[in-house]
């Protein structure tokens, strides 16, 4: 996306004009040059920061002459996304795999749900479906190649799956 494109989006979403839009990112862009030239950082809550980083010094071959040469350390500009933003940009472009889960000998169980790390352990994000075997099963869709912490929420209860390895806190763990 183009400075202009990214001006056109922010116009049709606010009702501004191109023209107010374009003199906001410009200033915006302005005062984020100008604060980091000032070695100072940016901090946008819930997006990223903007900073600086000294790069180090390195010794190099000379292609002139065969020798070696020394490239002096650089101050570079530097972006972190918070983690909002990189999980947001991982779920999003990520290959999406199916991940089946299973949960067995709880068949007099009123509820049965999946908790865990993919839906910030909500007891209400992941339903199960309880199977005429007494069984509980549910598909997800996950980002592939991930691996997951998660626990079966029978009747309230955290449960382990005994399929997986789960670590000392009796939380399971899979690889997607």
């Amino acid at each position: 996306m183009t400075r202009e494109e990214l001006a056109r989006e922010t116009a049709a979403r606010t009702g501004l004009t191109m023209r107010e839009v374009q003199i906001v990112l410009v200033t915006f862009l302005d005062v984020i040059s100008e604060t980091l030239c000032r070695g100072e950082s940016v901090f946008l809550r819930g997006f990223g920061s903007f900073g600086t980083k000294i790069g180090k010094a390195r010794r190099v071959r000379d292609p002139r002459d065969n020798g070696i040469m020394t490239i002096p350390s650089r101050h570079r500009a530097v972006f972190r996304p918070y983690p909002a933003l990189r999980d947001a940009v991982q779920n999003n472009l990520a290959p999406k795999t199916r991940v089946a889960f299973f949960c067995v000998g709880y068949s007099n169980a009123g509820a049965v749900s999946i908790v865990g790390d993919f839906n910030h352990w909500s007891q209400v994000g992941s339903p199960m479906q309880k199977l005429p075997d007494g069984s509980w099963f549910a598909e997800l869709i996950m980002p592939a190649g991930q691996t997951i912490s998660y626990n079966f929420l029978v009747d309230g209860v955290r449960r382990t799956d005994p399929a997986y390895r789960s670590n000392s806190d009796g939380v399971s763990k899979r690889q997607v």
